[in-house]
């Protein structure tokens, strides 16, 4: 193991000492070598306790877009529901040594994935035995992974790629670092014994910086128009009503030539628009520059937790403290804020449930954050990492982040591309580090960003902000939010203000502050931790490592996949999860399923939810069918069937009920009160109860094969069906959801069901509850 040295020095209050030493690592004003600062700025919080600023001369490794195979062309709109689905070409990954103040290549290598991208990148690190308990190890990586890389974390296939060529992203081994303790004005050097920083002290006098000013040359950068962009979320609302989304995250570009270079830029941003997850990036002989004044971080572990701050829900600053205070209860009290946040932490559950011990992952904190023009709902969402995954498998699990993606992920991934039709670069990517051997990596989302290429004469910038669309959105409202968030940073880049004026968009201080009390059924909502099992479950994803698996769920491209996982295995259940919308074609689906059943052994089912209409799953709806004829067995005793959302829907098309567009539009991320008849699922459960809702679509009985068990209070929509004798059940509503409370009681009735022997005498003629 090598050692570090770690060495501490006493700085005035509120000095920013790392701008200063990089600055004076400089030779000139600008930069002609590679840069990368971590800089948090404004009030002090659990958030922006640290900045840092690590050494760049040891090892760099790029991520660059492959040839591509341009005889796939794709058809399919995933605003319609249809999506292609593709293993990646694999990914080139250029490992460089700095040899003279030059980068020199002595490795390359083409993983199939970002996990085996992090692999690869794990051998090259240094261990390294520090006592130090700053959330910083030298010997680790840090840099940048841009949002284009998710190709390399799912098999969704896009129709517009970055080209062959293009740097998507970079890593540089880091050996030492400066750390700024803000919470007691320390300054840490922290360092392998021998490097050159081991050596350096801090004056800090020694190179003092100022903050240019706001351009004055006229530029105004290229964007689309107000029309063009409420269009494209009026279409966005449009496939939410087919139920093939629940939200999506669309990216408004503002781009054009810069008046100045990309540094100047990120002072003024920091200056006026203060963040917890700053940083500047700068790749010399790439000519590529990323600024950002980030709110939002992706992912942080320390040890065995992992930790995440989704970020969604949005109201501008007010003009003095009555009309901000106002503007917090009127976002608190949105249902459509409401929907897009709580859909954000079922979405950032599941991603986390992957990498974690079961019945860990929690919703662990909400709050809302005021930055300078904006201010937004943040939760935090928290588990134990397992003990089989590494810090790189957590960040994969996670990336690209949910609340600048959409749900369900992997389909809203394919329709933001279909849309914003470019690929987005640094743009919604992270800036982050990552020590594997210590367990310690944070990173951020890049929003509030900047990012610039050098031309021959000039600098060329692109900004992109959005906003989660569901539902209700107005799309006029939704196009000014963008152009809120935005505003900082085109300003900071070309002195243009998207449109405000100081007074349409007030800047006040940042703040933290609690969530207001609220009444009704959203009362019920909020942080909790789960109630572990004695002895949890396992989960099993796929159909290798053969071993009986109590509970199989069968997962259809769904966000949520996991969180009923989670539920089920914190009973004490062993899960395992079955894909069904796989990649490859099966060719006889009730011959997959049989095999299933006898090498898995089932003690019940769960057909899971996903986006669009069950006939897009034919392995769900041979299930349904096979539950309804009494052939769903396994050593002639009926397997117990529950179908959640799609599940349940496929169940009433198997029966040959009618599948409609709700009339009463969708409903998604809002919890509704169930009314129920208080028998099956529903014994000795509280009525009515409030649930969460993820739907567009709802059935319509059609004969008395099916009993309806539950309903909507205020519309009288159907929301549960069960079969009259066999133990097959359907619910529109998600149980395991943040948004249903007691919801997993109703999770436990359908575990708690057993096999129902099989006879024709017993189908065709008993009809009692199972």
């Amino acid at each position: 193991m090598t050692q570090v040295l770690h060495r501490i020095f006493e700085i005035d209050k509120d000095q920013s000492p790392l701008l200063s030493i990089l600055l004076s690592n400089r030779k000139t004003l600008l930069p002609l070598m590679d840069e990368l600062l971590f800089h948090s700025s404004g009030p002090i919080t659990d958030l922006s306790e640290y900045s840092f600023l690590p050494a760049l001369d040891s090892l760099r490794i790029l991520f660059f877009e492959p040839e591509q195979d341009n005889h796939h062309q794709i058809q399919d709109s995933a605003l319609d529901g249809n999506i292609s689905l593709r293993k990646s070409i694999p990914l080139q990954m250029i490992i460089q040594e700095l040899i003279n103040d030059q980068w020199s290549t002595i490795k390359e290598y083409h993983p199939r994935d970002l996990s085996e991208a992090m692999e690869i990148m794990e051998t090259y690190e240094i261990k390294c035995n520090s006592e130090t308990k700053l959330p910083i190890i030298p010997g680790g990586f840090a840099g940048l992974l841009g949002y284009d890389l998710s190709r390399w974390t799912n098999s969704i296939f896009l129709k517009h790629m970055p080209k062959s060529g293009s740097l998507l992203g970079v890593m540089w081994r880091t050996e030492a670092w400066w750390v700024h303790e803000r919470t007691k004005n320390q300054l840490h050097s922290v360092s392998l014994e021998n490097h050159p920083w081991s050596k350096m002290t801090f004056n800090d006098k020694a190179y003092e910086y100022h903050y240019p000013l706001i351009p004055t040359k006229n530029i105004v950068p290229d964007s689309e128009s107000d029309a063009d962009h409420a269009r494209k979320i009026s279409q966005i609302k449009e496939a939410i009503v087919k139920g093939n989304l629940y939200q999506l995250n669309y990216g408004r570009t503002w781009k054009g030539e810069m008046p100045d270079h990309p540094w100047n830029s990120y002072l003024r941003m920091i200056k006026n628009n203060p963040s917890p997850f700053g940083a500047w990036l700068y790749v010399h002989d790439h000519g590529w520059a990323v600024s950002s004044t980030s709110p939002e971080r992706l992912i942080k572990t320390e040890g065995k937790i992992v930790n995440t701050r989704p970020i969604k829900g949005t109201r501008s600053r007010g003009l003095d403290e009555k009309a901000d205070l106002d503007l917090k209860y009127e976002l608190i009290s949105s249902p459509k804020e409401l929907a897009e946040h709580l859909m954000l932490v079922d979405l950032e559950r599941n991603d986390l449930t992957r990498i974690c011990v079961p019945g860990t992952v929690h919703w662990e904190s909400w709050r809302i954050e005021a930055l300078s023009t904006v201010q937004h709902l943040v939760s935090g969402v928290e588990g134990e990492l397992a003990p089989e995954m590494t810090v790189g498998d957590a960040f994969v699990s996670l990336f690209p982040g949910g609340s600048i993606t959409g749900c369900p992920k992997l389909v809203t991934i394919a329709a933001i591309n279909e849309l914003e039709k470019h690929p987005r670069s640094a743009w919604t990517g992270s800036i982050g580090h990552i020590n594997f051997n210590n367990k310690i990596s944070e990173w951020n989302i890049l929003i509030r960003t900047l990012e610039a290429h050098s031309g021959p004469n000039s600098w060329y910038g692109t900004v992109q902000a959005g906003g989660g669309i569901v539902n209700d959105s107005i799309p006029s409202e939704e196009v000014e939010e963008s152009r809120w968030k935005a505003a900082a940073i085109t300003e900071a880049t070309w002195g243009f203000r998207t449109g405000f004026s100081g007074t349409d968009l007030p800047e006040r201080k940042m703040t933290i502050s609690p969530i207001p009390k609220i009444s009704g059924p959203l009362s019920k909502l909020g942080p909790k931790k789960n109630h572990l099992s004695k002895k949890n479950g396992k989960i099993i994803r796929g159909e290798e490592n053969i071993e009986t698996s109590q509970v199989i769920i069968i997962d259809n491209l769904d966000s949520f996949t996991e969180n009923i996982a989670n539920s089920v295995a914190n009973m004490g259940k062993n899960v395992r999860i079955l894909q069904g919308r796989p990649i490859a074609k099966i060719n006889n689906i009730d011959e997959t399923i049989k095999k299933w059943i006898k090498l898995y052994k089932p003690s019940h089912i769960i057909i899971g939810p996903g986006p669009s209409e069950p006939n897009k799953s034919q392995i769900s709806m041979r299930l349904a069918r096979m539950a309804l004829e009494g052939k769903l067995n396994n050593n002639n005793q009926h397997i117990p069937l529950l179908g959640l959302c799609l599940g349940h829907q496929a169940i009433g098309l198997a029966a040959g009920w009618e599948l409609i567009e709700s009339p009463f539009g969708a409903i998604h991320g809002k919890p509704s009160e169930i009314f129920h008849d208080g028998k099956g699922l529903y014994r000795n459960l509280p009525n009515p109860m409030t649930l969460m809702r993820y739907n567009s679509l709802v059935l319509i009985s059609k004969n008395n094969s099916l009993l309806e068990t539950s309903w909507e209070n205020s519309n009288n929509l159907l929301m549960g069906i069960r079969h009259p004798s066999l133990p097959v059940f359907g619910i529109q509503f998600h149980p395991e959801s943040v948004g249903s409370p007691m919801g997993n009681k109703i999770l436990i009735n359908f575990i708690n069901k057993k096999p129902v022997n099989i006879s024709r005498i017993y189908i065709q003629n008993q009809i009692k509850e199972p």
